[in-house]
């Protein structure tokens, strides 16, 4: 058996009122305004005639296809104008991939308007092997390999374990020692949540788990940094905050 049919919008929903009712035998006629102006009709008469949508212009598409949102959008030309469910279109183009947000909405007389506005990548991540342009919520946008190597020049790289999702246990640390932030390539996050930050430079700098410990550690290897050839240096290991446990370069790490 067919779902039975959702139930009709009410007349106020679609612009429409209606003004009276007139009878002539068994024959009713309503009269009926809209902005547009007013209408007779017969009981059993199809509100929508005259009311249909057109055209549906996308613009802001740039890395999707219109096609593809389109068919978020859900809507066709010659479908009833006022009926058209703007929400639901909305929320349909905003999950698919490279849309920050998007607005979707009426033109009179009979054009949809989808505007969309395409987030930028933040950051690369990881997940099962395969690294992803991703935006600033860690939300994964395209595989990096389907897309420009343009748009992945100067990302940050986060890896390892719930990496992208649990990207504010580090970022607002490192942020507040701008030159490190700067210098920082690559975020591997451990399976113990703790994390370890790579250089430009190759240097891996090995941080303790708890946020105020981490900071103090960035600190500590900023001084080092300043005061000590790393480049000597393939590891500094700050995760214990009662020494400092630095591994040698080996020849083919310098």
């Amino acid at each position: 058996p067919q779902p039975p049919k959702p139930p009709a919008p009410p007349l106020s929903s679609l612009g429409f009122a209606l003004k009276g009712v007139v009878r002539s035998g068994d024959t009713v006629w309503g009269l009926v305004s809209h902005p547009t102006g007013e209408r007779i009709l017969r009981v059993g008469d199809e509100m929508a005639h005259g009311f249909t949508v057109d055209r549906i212009d996308v613009t802001g598409e740039g890395r999707l296809s219109e096609a593809d949102v389109r068919a978020a959008v859900g809507i066709y030309e010659g479908d009833y104008f006022f009926g058209t469910d703007l929400e639901r279109a909305q929320r349909n183009t905003e999950s698919l991939p490279w849309v920050d947000r998007a607005v979707v909405r009426r033109l009179w007389p009979n054009r949809i308007v989808v505007q969309l506005v395409e987030t930028t990548p933040y950051a690369l991540h990881q997940q099962d092997g395969v690294i992803y342009l991703a935006n600033r919520d860690g939300t994964l946008i395209s595989d990096v390999a389907a897309q420009p190597a343009a748009l992945s020049a100067g990302l940050k790289r986060f890896l390892g374990m719930d990496a992208g999702v649990q990207a504010d246990e580090i970022v607002p640390t490192l942020k507040r020692h701008a030159a490190l932030w700067s210098q920082t390539e690559t975020l591997t996050r451990q399976a113990s949540g703790r994390w370890d930050v790579t250089f430009a430079d190759g240097t891996l700098l090995r941080l303790p788990r708890e946020t105020y410990e981490a900071n103090a550690a960035l600190v500590q290897f900023a001084r080092l940094q300043a005061r000590t050839d790393l480049a000597r240096y393939s590891v500094v290991d700050l995760r214990l905050t009662d020494r400092i446990t630095l591994t040698p370069a080996t020849p083919r790490d310098a």
